[in-house]
């Protein structure tokens, strides 16, 4: 029996379930290996990062002699997605520009909208709006109406985008067009990702509601709801990969909530785990929200020398809304010690960073433009109607 057989499938996972399912019917050599390093792909983003890693390893041994377009395209998407889901790690953009660019070369059509899908997944988690609006236009333009795994993520990323600019009006119909993808491919490991996006962006709207205005309570109740069932998804389906988002999520809208007790015990619980799944970038803020949590639980000293912490962990790779959301809670914490200069210090900064976001915001909307309308008759032809 062949590893990735033995392997078996992953609980609850249908889409793992259908491709070991096509493997195990014999295709030919490059098709069964094109099979295998999809399989690959989607163990990576189950958090299975062995079995991936073994798997990609066996396939380039096999193949090592004689190189073939296709199989060399899936490896990379697959490198790219073990690397992503590892550690959010930069390599993982390089493996999916390498796959789009051979996929291209091969004419493999639905190769090369999934590797320009996730392309403009990983753009838009870099913050590059214009790099995101052009792989997600290659991929919509790629993709037929059967390639429902490059649909189902390209719809997603238009929808956080929108979600991301506080748009969720023009958000709805793109998440429910990546969930109409995801569902018909069984692709469970895409709909814990819409469940999973669309709680941290209300969370991360909690957040900033509770320090620049807004129901920051209403959203809050909605973030820990979507946090419950990616949760509930994610056990079901087996996943363990960036396993701390959802604690994470948890603890800062909690502190949103008054709840510093339960916030800073997950917190403590999580923050070194989320640092190695690559969330070092959210230091700043969340060292901040720390602080906070221990001035108002009367650990006062102990919460001054978190905000040096936070402020030592703000540097120019922070997110412009992160550093808005970091400088903000300290100003509100120095100025609760009477440390009236430095909370005016990190107002002014805050402000900043905080008109940065807005413009990002804009940016992101307007790289949306020219895309098909997801209610559109086009739109629904990709579905099959």
């Amino acid at each position: 029996m062949s590893r990735h057989a033995a392997l078996g499938p992953v609980m609850g996972s249908r889409l793992l379930a259908r491709l070991d399912a096509d493997i195990r019917k014999g295709p030919p050599l490059v098709e069964a290996a094109c099979l295998r390093a999809e399989r690959a792909a989607q163990l990576a983003r189950l958090g299975r990062f062995d079995a991936a890693r073994d798997e990609i390893t066996a396939l380039q041994a096999g193949f090592a002699r004689q190189p073939h377009a296709g199989v060399s395209a899936w490896l990379c998407l697959a490198e790219g997605c073990l690397a992503y889901f590892t550690n959010l790690s930069a390599a993982a953009r390089d493996r999916m520009q390498r796959a789009l660019a051979l996929s291209t070369a091969a004419q493999l059509p639905r190769l090369q909208a999934l590797a320009a899908a996730w392309l403009a997944h990983m753009d838009y988690v870099q913050l590059d709006p214009d790099a995101m609006g052009r792989h997600l236009r290659e991929a919509l333009s790629c993709a037929e109406p059967g390639h429902a795994s490059a649909l189902a993520r390209a719809s997603l990323v238009a929808g956080i985008a929108c979600h991301f600019a506080e748009r969720l009006d023009l958000a709805q119909p793109w998440y429910a067009l990546a969930r109409e993808h995801a569902s018909g491919e069984g692709d469970d490991a895409t709909l814990a990702a819409l469940s999973n996006n669309m709680a941290w962006q209300r969370a991360c709207h909690a957040v900033q509601a509770s320090l620049f205005g807004g129901d920051a309570a209403l959203q809050a109740r909605h973030a820990l709801a979507a946090a419950e069932a990616t949760e509930n998804l994610g056990r079901w389906i087996g996943s363990t990969a960036l396993d701390s988002l959802v604690p994470m999520l948890r603890a800062s809208v909690l502190s949103v909530l008054d709840r510093p007790a339960e916030a800073l015990a997950l917190y403590e619980t999580h923050w070194g785990h989320a640092r190695r799944q690559g969330l070092g970038r959210l230091g700043g803020a969340v060292l901040a929200d720390i602080a906070g949590c221990r001035w108002r639980l009367g650990q006062r000293a102990a919460a001054l020398e978190e905000a040096a912490a936070a402020e030592r962990a703000i540097d120019p790779s922070m997110h412009a809304d992160d550093e808005a959301v970091a400088r903000a809670r300290l100003a509100r914490l120095y100025r609760a010690a009477d440390r009236e200069d430095d909370a005016l210090r990190h107002d002014g900064r805050m402000r900043e960073a905080w008109a940065a976001h807005r413009r990002l915001q804009a940016a992101m909307l307007a790289a949306l433009e020219g895309l098909p309308d997801p209610l559109s008759p086009a739109a629904a032809r990709t579905r099959g109607l």
